[in-house]
């Protein structure tokens, strides 16, 4: 990928955010959060160059266990927000669908670097390349700490055909 921001460090308080967020099924987080990410789209990207904005996901069982997927949760609300802050914003499409995770890997959570990269290898592949060959894609979750699971996806993506990917997090850990 080519740039990765987030708007606050991912510290105590807001792990304890983002757990009862993702972990507790407390999805009214997801405005807050959501507007947070919303701002910092704003600071650091043009909207008129994205084209898509891709949520990373999740694979199916964790999927039906959560009952939703938290990085959509934050985008898919994007253009009412602006709308309401009379913000201008081209409606850039949401593509849940294209990118896949091939297959069910542990939490992330709790492993060390090294771990992580070899836990995510290979998860992520992409179903319609068309959909985004020579597209510049903003690829979306909640965290990033070591980087290993956008890496993965941004590789995916990028070898199928995408022009750029950059990379939004709510929170990054330091």
């Amino acid at each position: 990928f080519r740039i990765a921001r987030a708007p606050v460090v991912y510290d105590q308080a807001l792990m304890h955010l983002i757990h009862c967020f993702k972990y507790s099924a407390k999805i009214q987080l997801a405005k807050p959060l959501g507007g947070l990410l919303l701002f910092s789209f704003f600071r650091y990207w043009d909207p008129e160059n994205i084209d898509l904005l891709i949520p990373v996901p999740l694979y199916g069982g964790r999927f039906k266990q959560r009952g939703f997927n938290q990085a959509y949760l934050l985008i898919y609300n994007w253009e009412k927000m602006a709308e309401e802050l009379n913000l201008i914003v081209p409606a850039i499409p949401i593509e849940t669908r294209v990118l896949t995770r091939n297959r069910s890997t542990a939490p992330q959570t709790g492993l060390g670097r090294k771990e992580r990269r070899v836990n995510i290898k290979d998860a992520f592949s992409v179903r319609d390349p068309e959909k985004i060959e020579g597209k510049r894609i903003l690829l979306v979750d909640d965290v990033y700490t070591t980087g290993a699971t956008v890496d993965e996806c941004s590789h995916a993506l990028s070898d199928n055909g995408a022009k750029t990917v950059d990379v939004l997090t709510v929170a990054r850990a330091l």
